[in-house]
C-alpha cells in the first residue's frame, strides 16, 4: 500500500473543524489543508488580532473557503468556556476537534493563571477542558473525531500525582514537557474509551508530527540546534495529525506519526504500554476533572 499522502484528504464539505493554535505554525497548516478541502474552519488562539489575521490569510490561501476564528486562551478555564458557548450557539456540528496547540520546552518553571506548570496547563488540562465543553456536540456529530496532538517526548513524561506541578520537583523542562505529553495519550485513550461506553460514532486519536520546520520546535524543541538539520518541512510534518483528522481507515484509539520517528511517512504506530495503562488513564482523567471543574456530561 502506498504512503497516505496529503493529496489522499477527502472532500470535507459540510464538515465544521476547530484547530487550537490555528494561527501559526502546524495548526495553521493544518487549517489550510482542511479549508481547501471545503471544510468549515475556526481557528482558536488566544491573541485577537493573530487570529483574525490567520483567519484572512486562509481565506487568501484557499479563495472561497469558509473560515472564521474565536478567541481562545487554553490557560484561562473562563476563556474556554465562553468559547464553547459562543461556538455552540454559531454552529450545530463539531466534526473534528484538531487539540493542537502547546508549548515547547519553557526554559524556566512557569505557571498558568490558575497556578499550574505551564505545559500541564496549556497541553493537557486546556484541551481536556475544551474537550469537555465541546462533548455534547462531539456525541451529537456523526462520526466526530478529537485529535490530540502529542509528541515522541512522551518517552522522557510521566505522571506524578503528588506533584504534577513541580512544586517539590527541581524543574526539568524536558520531563515537564514530556508529562504533558504522555497526558496527551493517556487523555486520548480513556476519551476513546469512554465514546465507546457510551455506544456512539465519535472516536479519538493522537498523532505527533516528529521534528518539524516550525520556529517553535527549532528553537526550543527537543534536539535544539540538531532540529535544524533534521526538521522535515512544515508540509510533511502535518501529515501525521491530518491523517488523524481525515483518514477514513483510522480507528479509535490509534496513535500516527513518522515512520522513521522524527521523520517519514505518517503511519500508524504501536501502542506503547505507557499509554496503555487503563488505570492510569482514568486516574488522570478524575484528576483533570477535579483540577478543571469540568465533568463530561451527555
Amino acid at each position: 500500500m502506498s504512503a497516505w499522502k496529503l493529496a489522499d484528504i477527502p472532500d470535507l464539505a459540510g464538515k465544521t473543524t476547530v484547530v487550537t493554535g490555528g494561527n501559526v505554525g502546524l495548526g495553521f497548516a493544518s487549517a489550510l489543508w482542511l479549508a481547501r478541502n471545503a471544510a468549515r474552519v475556526v481557528v482558536a488562539c488566544r491573541d485577537t488580532g493573530k487570529g483574525e489575521a490567520a483567519a484572512a490569510r486562509l481565506k487568501e490561501e484557499s479563495p472561497g473557503s469558509d473560515v472564521g476564528f474565536l478567541r481562545l486562551d487554553l490557560t484561562d478555564l473562563e476563556s474556554i468556556k465562553q468559547f464553547a458557548h459562543d461556538f455552540t450557539k454559531r454552529h450545530d456540528r463539531l466534526d473534528i476537534l484538531l487539540n493542537n496547540a502547546g508549548v515547547v520546552n519553557l526554559e524556566d518553571l512557569r505557571r498558568s493563571p490558575g497556578g499550574h506548570e505551564m505545559h500541564l496547563a496549556t497541553n493537557h488540562l486546556g484541551h481536556f477542558a475544551l474537550t469537555g465543553r465541546l462533548f455534547p456536540m462531539l456525541v451529537e456529530t456523526a462520526e466526530a473525531r478529537v485529535v490530540t496532538v502529542s509528541s515522541a517526548g512522551y518517552r522522557f513524561g510521566e505522571i506524578r500525582f503528588d506533584d504534577l506541578d513541580w512544586t517539590s520537583r527541581p524543574y526539568d523542562r524536558i520531563k515537564a514537557y514530556g508529562d504533558s505529553k504522555l497526558a496527551n495519550l493517556l487523555f486520548m485513550r480513556e476519551l476513546d474509551r469512554r465514546f465507546r461506553a457510551l455506544g456512539v460514532s465519535a472516536i479519538s486519536i493522537a498523532a505527533h508530527p516528529g521534528v518539524t520546520a516550525t520556529e517553535r520546535q527549532q528553537a526550543i524543541g527537543i534536539g535544539g540546534a540538531l532540529a535544524h538539520q533534521l526538521a522535515s518541512p512544515m508540509e510533511k510534518g502535518v501529515r501525521s495529525q491530518l491523517r488523524a483528522a481525515t483518514d477514513p481507515s483510522v480507528s479509535g484509539g490509534e496513535f500516527y506519526g513518522p515512520r522513521f520517528g522524527l521523520f517519514g511517512p505518517a503511519v500508524l504506530l504501536k501502542a506503547n504500554p505507557a499509554f496503555a495503562d487503563i488505570d492510569l488513564a482514568e486516574k488522570l482523567w478524575h484528576a483533570s476533572e477535579e483540577i478543571t471543574g469540568v465533568n463530561y456530561a451527555h
